[in-house]
């Protein structure tokens, strides 16, 4: 058994049956029923997506993208989807140059990209799930319909975001009477309930249907450029998972375009280190740590980016000589500059079922209530994820490119096969959050 060696605020929840561990009870709750009903992990995990998506739309509608490992039990494998939506292909420098921009605004159209979670959720359904998709949107489409409770966190995110939610379709949403909706206040979303009803009944007319359409003649309204084969071209992909090892543990991360590579460059550095004689709270371990991450980051603006645009050396900076060399610029009496790192606005979640099988998922908008556009024939609150682009380097704006991204999800697998599955919110802070909490267990 894992032995903690960190301050525990919350009992463990412990269950022989599967479990689902997500940000809002209403999802966890959705995944739940489809683990008593007979689903598995996958099955729960579409339903708790769904539902998050709804009850939770500031942090990771429908309009933004999805990630996934997945432990198959039976196997003993894991598996990446990689559902991360790229930019319109008349998005580039020289568009933003004519514009005068900079950089890509958030709460602008040219922040969006093509949406990958629909089609993520499609894709690890047609593969692993055992019951229909149909069935398992119905919870999210009565939360949407029917409405859930704000609770406090909502409403605060929803007036730290009143600068960018300004159409008229969103004060209704979340200004009636001019106020964020109070702590128990229904929140309704009809428009988003019919739309899951076409995402129910065909997941592709989201990107091939009359979603598509709407969506591509809203944001060009705003003046976007996207054209309709944005949309119909675009899948989620199934990618090979990067796996790299810290102790006896083998660990598995999601691939460029994610971060996830940063977490692993961090457990390479410090395995150089004895920690485990050292103090969680220690501040020497504290010190290690930070350098460990420091000097991940740099690779990460370095090297990582969209693996069909830039070669990316993965083998070098994930080996075990990399992380050694990086380990020996650690000075115990000084410490490296470095402060570039962004918050972002995401939410996790993992499900187990009663075979063992695991999912850890993370969707996202990247900013909070994402470019704050909201389609009004569909209910779409749309991602910022383009504003992520630089202007040059690795990660710079290009046709039907996307972004370096924030998300990843961990898991890790022991010698004896105990099996962790970390995930976390907290934008560029996530590769060091997951190294964290592996290193404080392990």
């Amino acid at each position: 058994m894992f032995e903690a060696k960190f301050m525990v605020l919350k009992a463990p929840f412990m269950s022989k049956s599967g479990g689902v561990s997500s940000e809002h009870p209403l999802a966890s709750t959705a995944g739940s029923q489809v683990l008593r009903e007979g689903g598995n992990a996958v099955d729960a995990s579409v339903s708790v997506s769904l539902a998050l998506a709804v009850t939770q739309p500031h942090l990771g509608s429908i309009g933004g993208d999805f990630f996934a490992l997945i432990y198959e039990s039976s196997s003993g494998k894991v598996y990446c989807i990689n559902s991360s939506g790229w930019s319109p292909k008349e998005l580039n420098l020289q568009l933003l140059e004519d514009l005068g921009l900079k950089e890509i605004p958030v709460a602008s159209p040219h922040a969006v990209v093509v949406p990958g979670m629909i089609s993520g959720l499609q894709k690890i359904h047609e593969r692993f799930g055992t019951l229909k998709f149909s069935k398992l949107a119905e919870y999210s489409i009565k939360l949407a319909e029917e409405g859930f409770p704000a609770s406090h966190r909502f409403s605060e995110a929803i007036s730290r975001s009143r600068g960018k939610l300004v159409s008229e379709y969103a004060r209704n949403l979340f200004f009636k009477g001019g106020n964020p909706p109070a702590a128990g206040e229904l929140i309704l979303q009809k428009q988003l309930a019919n739309t899951l009803r076409s995402v129910a009944s065909d997941p592709r007319s989201f990107y091939e249907g009359w979603i598509a359409e709407s969506l591509c003649k809203f944001l060009n309204s705003k003046g976007g450029v996207f054209d309709i084969d944005d949309f119909g071209d675009f899948e989620g992909e199934w990618v090979e998972p990067l796996k790299s090892t810290y102790r006896d543990f083998e660990v598995y991360e999601v691939p460029p375009n994610s971060q996830g590579a940063t977490s692993l460059i961090i457990l390479n550095i410090l395995e150089n280190f004895d920690l485990p004689i050292l103090d969680p709270l220690e501040a020497r371990r504290i010190h290690l740590f930070a350098e460990a991450a420091k000097r991940a980051y740099i690779d990460k603006n370095r090297y990582l980016a969209d693996p069909r645009f830039v070669d990316i050396p993965l083998d070098e900076i994930l080996s075990k000589s990399h992380g050694k060399k990086l380990a020996e610029t650690i000075r115990e009496d000084s410490v490296l500059d470095y402060s570039s790192l962004k918050p972002g606005d995401t939410t996790n979640f993992v499900v187990i079922d009663k075979s063992g099988n695991i999912v850890s998922a993370i969707q996202s908008l990247f900013h909070g209530f994402g470019s704050g556009l909201i389609d009004p024939e569909t209910g779409i609150l749309l991602n910022s994820r383009a504003s992520y682009f630089n202007l040059s380097g690795p990660n710079k704006v290009e046709p039907r490119k996307r972004p370096l991204h924030t998300l990843s999800s961990m898991i890790a697998i022991s010698e004896d096969n105990e099996i962790l599955a970390i995930g976390t919110s907290g934008g560029d802070y996530r590769p060091q959050q997951h190294a964290l909490l592996l290193t404080n267990i392990v």
